[in-house]
C-alpha cells in the first residue's frame, strides 16, 4: 500500500509507520493511506494544494488523521478532496495524539501524564485501524468529532487561515543562538539564516511549528502568543520533509 505521510512533530509519523508495519501483508497493494494531524478542524492547507495537483483516478484513499483534542467534520473535506481528484474515499479514522499547537491564547501542549496517556491508548487504536483497513471497510470512524463540528470546520477553519496563520509572526528571541536546528529541520525548506545565523522565515511556511518545538534553546516564537508555552516532539520523532518535496513522505 502506498502512503503519504505528513507530519511536524512526529505524531502522525509514528501513527502512518506503525500503520504500514500492520499492513505490509494485508493485500491492499492498489489502495493509498494517507495520515496527517488535523489543523484547525480541517486538512492541512499544504496538504490540499498537493492533493490538488494529483491525479487519483482509479485510488482508493483512506485517511487517517492525528489529533489532540477533536477532529471536527476533517472527514467531509477530505472525501470532497478525494472525489474530486478522481479518487474513491475509503476507511476514514482518527487516533488521538499529544498536543502540539501553542498559537493562540488558552493552547499549550499536554502535561506529561496526559501526554503519555494519549500515546499509551494510541497503540491499541491504531491497530483497531488497521484491522479496519485490511478488512476492506470504509468506514467512517473520527474516534471524536467534538461539539458544533460542522460549524468549527466550515466556519472557523477557512477564518483560521485567512486570519491567524499569520508567517511574519515567526520570529527569534534573544535565546537563540544561531545553532541552526530549526532551519534544518524545516519540512518545506522556508526558514534561512543571515550572517549571524539566526533564523529568517520565508513564505512557503507550512505552519507545522516544528521550528519551535524543535529549537533546544526554545529561542522560537510566534509574536507573543508562544511566551510561556511547551515544546513536545513525539518519542520517535525524526525530521522528514512534507508532501512534495525532496523526500516527499511517500513509503
Amino acid at each position: 500500500m502506498e502512503t503519504v505521510i505528513f507530519s511536524g512533530m512526529g505524531n502522525s509519523q509514528a501513527v502512518g509507520e506503525a500503520l504500514m508495519g500492520l499492513l505490509a501483508d494485508a493485500g491492499t497493494e492498489a489502495d493509498m493511506l494517507w495520515v496527517f494531524p488535523v489543523y484547525a478542524w480541517g486538512v492541512p492547507p499544504v496538504l490540499v494544494r498537493y492533493i490538488e495537483g494529483l491525479d487519483l483516478t482509479g485510488r482508493v484513499c483512506h485517511m487517517v488523521c492525528t489529533f489532540g483534542d477533536e477532529a471536527g467534520r476533517t472527514d467531509r473535506q477530505w472525501r470532497r478532496l478525494i472525489a474530486g481528484r478522481g479518487g474513491t474515499p475509503g476507511g476514514v479514522y482518527g487516533v488521538r495524539m499529544p498536543n502540539t499547537y501553542v498559537c493562540l491564547p488558552f493552547f499549550d501542549v499536554d502535561s506529561p501524564r496526559v501526554r503519555q496517556a494519549k500515546l499509551d491508548a494510541a497503540g491499541e487504536r491504531v491497530e483497531a485501524i488497521a484491522r479496519a483497513i485490511a478488512s476492506g471497510s470504509r468506514a467512517t470512524d473520527l474516534y471524536y468529532a467534538g461539539p458544533l463540528p460542522g460549524l468549527k470546520s466550515r466556519l472557523i477553519y477557512p477564518w483560521f487561515f485567512r486570519n491567524q496563520m499569520k508567517m511574519g509572526r515567526f520570529h527569534h528571541t534573544v535565546g537563540c543562538t544561531g545553532c541552526g536546528v530549526c532551519a534544518s529541520a524545516c519540512p518545506s525548506g522556508n526558514i534561512t539564516r543571515d550572517v549571524d545565523g539566526a533564523p529568517q522565515w520565508g513564505s512557503d511556511c507550512a505552519f507545522c511549528l516544528r521550528c519551535y518545538h524543535i529549537c533546544p534553546q526554545h529561542a522560537v516564537a510566534y509574536g507573543r502568543q508562544t511566551s510561556g508555552k511547551g515544546q513536545y516532539l513525539h518519542p520517535k520523532f525524526r525530521p522528514s520533509r512534507f508532501p512534495g518535496g525532496d523526500d516527499d513522505g511517500q513509503k
